[in-house]
């Protein structure tokens, strides 16, 4: 069953077709790795620019990363979709830009979902226990200190409660929310629907690139594939953006409470 948006011609508007048979138009392998790539490239030269501007003033370099989402990744991917919509329904909404938009029932979704979180968080705390610093200090060590100082949780000076609250707040917006659920429209929404060229070899492009697109956390990219790959199978075998963005979201709140029980032992 397909629920690709299918969206005609309109010579009045200045619309143009977007689907061909409800399928929608599909990207050369250059392109996807293109769209893929490009705001990964540009959040990790945000973070290479900010970071060190932060821990010069005082501030947690974790910032960055949140700025980062704020500012780079959100304005970038929603923009994009939110162009795409215009020129091919007349729309600014980006949801018009996203075509895996089947409903699931409530008991589906949660159960995908809570498997889909399981196998990403066992999968992560392996990585975090036995890989990204093994990864960060013999293969990625030449990466600017910028990025490898958030490869391990490390010994320093207690934040205060203000910046406790500021951290808790910002990660929760824009890591938890706000960066996961416009990742999952831009990714899984709208840029797996045009690999379906690919077959089956859809979802694992889309994954290898979602993982490569992390330029500014290259340790983690075996733990954010193998763990997404089940994500964006489900996504694509269900057509739906809905199971993504779900478990997307679940993961990252939980990591945002890991981050913040790490943040509040320091504390003490």
């Amino acid at each position: 069953m397909s629920n690709t948006l299918t969206k005609t011609a309109d010579t009045r508007s200045g619309t143009v077709p977007e689907t061909v048979h409800g399928v929608p138009q599909q990207h050369s392998l250059t392109r996807a790795i293109t769209l893929h790539l490009v705001p990964g490239a540009a959040m990790t030269a945000f973070i290479g620019l900010t970071a060190p501007m932060l821990a010069s003033w005082g501030i947690d370099p974790i910032f960055a990363l949140f700025g980062g989402i704020g500012l780079v990744l959100v304005p970038i991917e929603l923009g994009y979709l939110a162009a795409y919509a215009r020129r091919t329904t007349g729309s600014w909404s980006p949801l018009q830009a996203v075509d895996y938009r089947q409903r699931l029932g409530g008991g589906r979704l949660a159960l995908l979902t809570a498997a889909l979180v399981a196998w990403f968080l066992a999968g992560l705390l392996v990585s975090w226990a036995f890989l990204d610093a093994w990864l960060a200090t013999n293969v990625f060590a030449w990466v600017p200190d910028a990025f490898l100082q958030f490869a391990v949780v490390e010994e320093g000076d207690p934040l205060s409660s203000g910046m406790l609250i500021a951290l808790a707040a910002a990660a929760f917006v824009f890591n938890g929310v706000v960066g996961p659920v416009t990742e999952e429209l831009y990714f899984r929404g709208h840029l797996l629907p045009r690999l379906e060229r690919y077959g089956r070899w859809a979802p694992v492009i889309n994954t290898v690139l979602f993982g490569l697109y992390h330029f500014f956390s290259p340790w983690r990219y075996p733990a954010i594939i193998l763990g997404f790959l089940p994500i964006t199978w489900m996504a694509w075998r269900n057509r739906s953006v809905y199971v993504s963005i779900a478990a997307h979201v679940t993961i990252n709140m939980i990591t945002v409470v890991m981050l913040l029980g790490a943040a509040l032992a320091v504390a003490d």
